[in-house]
């Protein structure tokens, strides 16, 4: 059930500081892409990370292709920051796995930033990096699980890897198992893809994320915030649901 508050009564109701909301397991934190550091600072997202105590973000941006921007993540600490966060990342020139193992486990909270789904994908795969972090997340060690765009679109059990050919679907890293994720979602009118891909792929709750958008999942996969400029699309049993900033929860 998805109940609607006009925005003054949502402002007095923080979704992320309600009493009994977090018990302690990994939270999903996605994005819909383009200014994904504005999601990042939005001020839902600092209670967030104030609420579950996340204190070390280990950014993963191999979703970026052009290898200038893996020099200047490798070389540059302060590239990107997060307000109240202590920020570090990993990128292709961290080959040791001694050196990868070492940054998720100092890390809380772990973000994959946008760029290209196959990429990212294959440099999980050829680095050991995906492994590493399956370990972490089973071990019950982050608080928090992120990405934006690509970094979203991975997360689930199937990714959409080509632009206009539906039919490009690979496995993801399957951190929402029974998902698939598509961003940019209404900004570039993806539904009719994503439905046909669905379509092929029935079995699966598809989750479409616009701009500038974050959608929080709790680690049994139930959404349980949406804000930011736009909307979240379910699919799930032939049925579609729409959510905004504007709607909450039972929680």
């Amino acid at each position: 059930m998805v109940l609607h508050y006009n925005s003054g009564d949502f402002n007095k109701l923080p979704l992320f500081i309600q009493a009994g909301w977090y018990n302690g397991d990994m939270i999903y934190f996605l994005n819909g892409g383009r200014n994904e550091r504005g999601v990042l600072e939005h001020a839902e997202s600092l209670k967030l990370y104030e609420r579950l105590g996340v204190q070390r973000a280990l950014i993963i941006p191999y979703a970026i292709m052009e290898d200038e921007w893996q020099r200047l993540w490798h070389e540059n600490t302060t590239l990107f920051t997060i307000p109240g966060l202590e920020i570090s990342s990993i990128t292709t020139y961290d080959i040791d796995k001694n050196v990868i193992e070492r940054a998720v486990a100092e890390a809380d909270f772990i973000y994959l930033p946008g760029g290209s789904q196959k990429t990212l994908l294959q440099r999980m795969e050829k680095l050991g990096t995906g492994e590493i972090l399956r370990a972490a997340v089973q071990g019950g060690r982050l608080k928090l699980l992120g990405g934006g765009s690509a970094g979203a679109m991975v997360m689930g059990t199937k990714c959409i890897v080509g632009r206009n050919d539906v039919t490009d679907v690979v496995d993801g890293l399957e951190f929402l198992s029974g998902h698939i994720v598509d961003s940019h979602f209404m900004n570039r009118h993806r539904e009719a893809r994503f439905l046909e891909v669905l379509q092929k792929h029935p079995d699966l709750t598809g989750v479409g994320i616009d701009e500038d958008t974050a959608a929080i999942f709790e680690d049994d996969f139930a959404l349980q915030a949406v804000y930011g400029a736009g909307t979240v699309s379910l699919y799930y049993a032939n049925k579609k649901e729409r959510y905004d900033s504007n709607s909450t929860f039972n929680i």
